[in-house]
């Protein structure tokens, strides 16, 4: 039972190394790439939520450029 601890300590550590150093590389994606997708989602939020806010006037039947939404905290 405790070799068995022990082999899986063994051979745990150099394997979570590894793994670590590989999702560091970039071999997976680059922070360049990580920003530019990053760009495109805040893109898309910014026009649903301009969406949303053109679907609440039509609904109120306002001004678009007059909504003003409340948050709670």
């Amino acid at each position: 039972m405790i070799t068995g601890f022990i082999t899986g300590v063994i051979v745990a550590i150099p394997t979570s190394i590894v793994t670590m150093k590989l999702l560091n590389s970039s071999l997976f994606i680059n922070n360049q790439e990580l920003s530019h997708i990053n760009e495109k989602i805040s893109i898309l939020i910014h026009q649903l939520d301009d969406y949303r806010e053109e679907r609440l006037a039509d609904k109120l039947g306002i001004e678009e450029g007059n909504i003003q939404l409340e948050t709670t905290d």
